[in-house]
């Protein structure tokens, strides 16, 4: 180490240190990652109008930030560590001390990057809930078929006539509040008929997806999302 390094104070060759900083951002990082799976605690703090938007980005945009960001001190961390054994005005001991600490930091930037890494996502299970919605009209159709085109009176009926007997499709992925109803989908198509002019015939409860979205399912078939708060 030359004379001059050694007459900097230490203070400042922490503050000049790269570990310090790859340290220093990983905390907020966590915090973010928390956030992305409580999204809840920030939402208390917020004014009513802005919560579904704020819940929204939080849900479907964060973790995309968050994998960017924690890829990038990881790729840093990792570069560090193969290129600090080559700083050779610092000692063997030093090195190999600086190697170790950037590894480690290598590994928390990693669980920064792929938080649960395999988990379902809000996006697919929007995906899934969409999927539920279609092999519910499809059991309405075929009922329908068989009672001169006229739907049930409401979605049990297709679990105990045998139309559709895997409870799960009554159920929406997203859904984390309890709901003691049979379904988590509003039906309206009691007393209607599939072969007249399109309408809404089964949409999300509120409450079942985070942020501002729901699905709604018309009576020819389409499934489409409402991005909008009502």
């Amino acid at each position: 180490m030359s004379g001059a390094e050694k007459k900097k104070p230490l203070w400042r060759k922490i503050l000049l240190c790269p570990a310090t900083w790859l340290a220093f951002f990983w905390f907020p990082g966590l915090l973010v990652g928390w956030l992305f799976h409580h999204p809840d605690a920030l939402l208390h703090f917020l004014p009513s109008g802005s919560r579904g938007g704020v819940e929204e980005f939080i849900v479907m945009q964060l973790d995309l930030y968050l994998f960017e960001s924690g890829l990038f001190f990881l790729l840093f961390s990792l570069a560090l560590a193969l290129v600090t054994p080559f700083f050779f005005k610092r000692s063997r001991q030093e090195r190999t001390m600086m190697t170790l600490i950037y590894l480690f930091l290598a590994f928390l930037w990693l669980a920064v990057a792929f938080p649960e890494l395999g988990s379902a996502r809000e996006r697919s299970r929007r995906i899934a809930c969409t999927s539920n919605l279609k092999q519910i009209y499809l059991s309405l159709k075929q009922y329908a078929a068989d009672y001169d085109g006229v739907l049930p009176p409401e979605l049990k009926t297709l679990d105990e006539a045998g139309y559709l007997t895997d409870r799960a499709v009554f159920c929406c992925p997203s859904r984390t509040l309890p709901n003691a109803e049979f379904s988590e989908y509003l039906y309206f198509g009691k007393d209607h008929k599939l072969n007249g002019p399109p309408f809404l015939l089964v949409r999300d409860r509120d409450g079942n997806h985070p942020g501002i979205y729901w699905n709604n399912l018309y009576s020819n078939g389409q499934v489409l999302p409402e991005p909008v708060r009502r």
